[in-house]
């Protein structure tokens, strides 16, 4: 039966771009670049690290969009994660140009590594997207986008920002495009003193990506990162919240700890074709490299993948995709370890009408440690006219367990450990224009089964419970050429259900909420933006620590002279004592209080 649904289906190139001028579709819900397809309503376009005194930082972009839940540690150059929908982060996976960055043992991604000068935009895709993307998508997808020039573009940028707590982050961007193909390069450098003691932070960063035109032959096109972070605690320390007087929150409890992380990735793509029949070929290595000295001596953990890919597009609406990957994991805590995996993914659109499009899809993924798994979904997007699109669809994700879950050097794993399922479904309305008026509403439910967590009995990963996640997500706003207003809100409801009991569960704040505004006056730009998380707990059931709710606000100012661009900002304007994350047993990790920045960018080509 499992062969039987993805032979029906032929996978169509369901993708779309933000930005019509662009001679390649870089997100793709299928994967492929061919003919454009209507996007889900509640998808998501944010910008990248282009505006004033963007922040070279992933999480800083991502935190703009109340669906997206960050959590931080030790201020805004610590460890950072990212999820959706009441998912676990390491549900939501991370991909850089298509092509999927590698987690760490625990299944996640620091968001904290990755670079973001050389990014162009982001795309999110919330909801499970394993029918196209796999294991570990069942919260959703980020996909980040290296900087794209127009045809015949020139580019050449250098930029330095100056911080509160002797921060400091220097930038380099260059790139330029014509017929024969396409080149961009950017570098950044960051130091800071950190907001506690011995949190110090030196990163430097560097990514690219070039294409080169072979004519009827095709396109060819490489990009890479690389990006080492050394720091002290990269947590930060734990703290209780009645200590906290400005200075008392900054004494760690070691002077010694250090951590660096070292995060690298290639990748080699191929295709040839047109919109209607066409075929791309990826081939990608990546390793996550963490080396810590703590409690006296170093700990290592290395997770290299290795990824082969090639997708067959028929009729500009069908796709046929196959996946090859082996993870393998170095340490000397956790043994040396490898696991083999495979998917196949079929999916089609249908327009039985105009501005309709049906899409079955499905997904064979097998490994050397589950059993095959088949993730079928089926989604539909109507989109009577320019500005209004309603989109509605359901479909299995799965999450199987991480090398930290199977390789736990101080608890075996349950016996017969079996990945997470889940059955998500949602529906969204979006309505807006280019320019102008804009707004969306979305309400989505995902029901867990067989979920992954530790006992507390043993400490070891088992299938404890089941869980059930729902919420409703909103946006609005205005986009005028000297004006521009957001905001957004997300609800959200997870519970777990262990012997008939619902609970809620830890670290599930029941609202989010953004907004930002941004207006050109006098041949300045001021902008302004704030966010606010609900409380939260460390515990089930709203039990352990207390997690207050929290507002914080910032405001910036730049202005243009010539070829350069300067600027002004504060952060935490109110100078609020807030944390968004805890340890159930030594205390709240603090956030810093107000700090400020300023910054000036010369732009020479």
């Amino acid at each position: 039966m499992k062969y039987l649904l993805l032979s029906l289906l032929l996978l169509p190139a369901c993708s779309y771009s933000a930005d019509n001028n662009e001679t390649e579709v870089f997100f793709s819900v299928t994967r492929a670049a061919a003919r454009r397809a209507l996007p889900p309503a509640d998808a998501l376009s944010l910008g990248g690290a282009s505006a004033a005194g963007a922040p070279d930082s992933v999480a800083a972009l991502l935190e703009a969009a109340a669906p997206l839940a960050v959590r931080r540690l030790n201020g805004p150059l610590g460890l950072a994660t990212v999820s959706m929908r009441g998912c676990q982060a390491r549900q939501t996976a991370v991909y850089l140009d298509d092509i999927r960055l590698p987690a760490d043992i625990t299944g996640t991604v620091d968001l904290s590594v990755l670079p973001a000068a050389g990014l162009g935009k982001v795309e999110v895709l919330p909801g499970s997207a394993a029918s196209v993307y796999g294991a570990g998508a069942g919260g959703g997808v980020v996909n980040l986008f290296t900087r794209r020039l127009s045809p015949g573009a020139r580019l050449a940028q250098a930029g330095a920002e100056f911080s509160s707590y002797n921060t400091a982050a220097y930038t380099a961007k260059a790139g330029a495009a014509g017929k024969a193909g396409e080149i961009f390069l950017a570098g950044a450098a960051v130091t800071s003193d950190g907001f506690q003691e011995n949190s110090k932070v030196n990163k430097g960063s560097a990514s690219g990506r070039a294409s080169l035109n072979l004519g009827r032959a095709g396109r060819l096109s490489a990009g890479g990162l690389f990006s080492r972070l050394k720091t002290g605690l990269p947590s930060g320390t734990p703290v209780p919240a009645a200590d906290w007087n400005g200075s008392r929150e900054r004494v760690p409890n070691s002077l010694t700890d250090w951590q660096t992380s070292q995060r690298e990735f290639g990748a080699v793509s191929w295709n040839a074709g047109n919109a209607d029949y066409g075929f791309r070929a990826d081939s990608s290595l990546s390793s996550n490299d963490i080396e810590a000295f703590q409690y006296g001596s170093v700990s290592a953990a290395k997770v290299t993948d290795k990824t082969l890919s090639g997708r067959l597009t028929v009729l500009g609406t069908a796709v046929l995709g196959a996946e090859s990957t082996v993870s393998s994991l170095r340490s000397v805590t956790y043994g040396n370890h490898a696991l083999h995996s495979a998917g196949f993914f079929a999916q089609n659109v249908f327009r039985p009408a105009p501005g309709v499009e049906i899409t079955p899809a499905a997904r064979l993924d097998r490994s050397g440690y589950y059993r095959g798994r088949v993730s079928p979904k089926l989604s539909a997007v109507y989109a009577p006219d320019e500005k209004w699109r309603f989109s509605a669809s359901a479909g299995y994700g799965f999450q199987p367990p991480t090398f930290a879950d199977l390789y736990n050097p101080w608890a075996a794993p349950a016996p017969g450990l079996k990945p997470e399922t889940s059955l998500n479904s949602s529906a969204a309305v979006y309505y807006g224009a280019p320019a102008g008026w804009y707004a969306g509403l979305s309400a989505y439910y995902s029901d867990i089964r067989d979920r992954i967590a530790l006992d507390p009995l043993t400490w070891a990963a088992a299938n404890l419970d089941s869980a059930f996640n729902s919420g409703l997500e909103a946006q609005a706003g205005w986009r005028g050429e000297d004006l521009t207003l957001s905001a957004g809100w997300a609800r959200g409801r997870s519970l777990a259900r262990s012997g008939g009991t619902f609970e809620r569960l830890n670290f599930s704040p029941r609202d989010r909420f953004t907004g930002s505004a941004s207006a050109a006056l006098a041949g300045f730009v001021v902008s302004a933006d704030g966010r606010g998380v609900s409380e939260q707990y460390t515990g089930r059931g709203r039990t352990g620590l207390r997690l207050r709710e929290y507002w914080v606000f910032g405001a910036k100012v730049s202005r243009v002279f010539g070829a350069a661009e300067a600027w002004l900002g504060a952060e935490n304007l109110l100078d609020r004592h807030y944390a968004g994350t805890a340890d159930a047993f030594n205390g709240w990790f603090p956030q810093p209080g107000r700090t400020f920045s300023a910054g000036l960018k010369f732009t020479f080509m």
